[in-house]
This record gives C-alpha cells, sequence and structure tokens, in this order.
C-alpha cells in the first residue's frame, strides 16, 4: 500500500511542479507576467498544501509526504508557500534541514523575482 502511495504522490507533484513550470516560463517567455503569477501561485500554493496535508497525516500518526518531496517543491518555486505552511501550520520547525534550506529557497526566489523584474 504504501509503495502505491509514494507512486501517486510523485506523480501529482510531477504534474503540479511541470503544469506551475510551463505557466511561468511561458508567461516570462511570452512577456504575460499574469501567466507567470498563476503558475508561482500555484507552486506556492501547492507547498503550503503539501505542509497542512503532512501536518494532518502526522497527528493520524498515517501515511507521511517524504521529507525529499517538500524540500524538492520549495526549492522549484514553492519556497515561500512552504515556509507560509512550516510557520502557519506549526510543521517541520524542528528539523534543522527545513529551518536552514526553506528560508534559504524563500530569499532566493524573492531575490530572483527582484532581479528578472529589473531586467
Amino acid at each position: 500500500m504504501r509503495r502505491e502511495q509514494v507512486a501517486t504522490h510523485r506523480r501529482n507533484r510531477n504534474l503540479v511542479l511541470a503544469l506551475a513550470w510551463l505557466l511561468v516560463l511561458g508567461g516570462y517567455f511570452s512577456f504575460e507576467p499574469f501567466v507567470t503569477a498563476a503558475g508561482a501561485l500555484i507552486v506556492n500554493g501547492y507547498a503550503w498544501f503539501l505542509m497542512y496535508t503532512d501536518k494532518r497525516l502526522a497527528k493520524r500518526k498515517s501515511w507521511r509526504i517524504p521529507e525529499a518531496s517538500l524540500l524538492l517543491v520549495a526549492f522549484l518555486g514553492g519556497g515561500p508557500g512552504a515556509l507560509a505552511g512550516m510557520l502557519l501550520h506549526r510543521h517541520k520547525t524542528r528539523h534543522a534541514s527545513f529551518l536552514f534550506f526553506v528560508p534559504l529557497f524563500c530569499l532566493l526566489q524573492i531575490a530572483l523575482v527582484v532581479w528578472i523584474g529589473r531586467q
């Protein structure tokens, strides 16, 4: 059962990330900021949703979302959403890797947006 859940989660994660990045890149190269913003909103909303879902599953002592998956989504554009999920739901706040990498990803992504905005 767990193997099927992990496979389903990975497929869904990859689909959401692919859709979000298609929107981000499509909007960037076609100079449509609203399309880019929609992609960024999708990936950040998904990162927040994963944090919320994993916290809920932890309370139930159920199957959990792999930590590598949470960090991957944060790295691939969901830094602010993952950070919001961490802080709002008090989830993964005792894990050194999350306390270091998620704010780092968030700052790097904000810096990237500012740098691109100045171009």
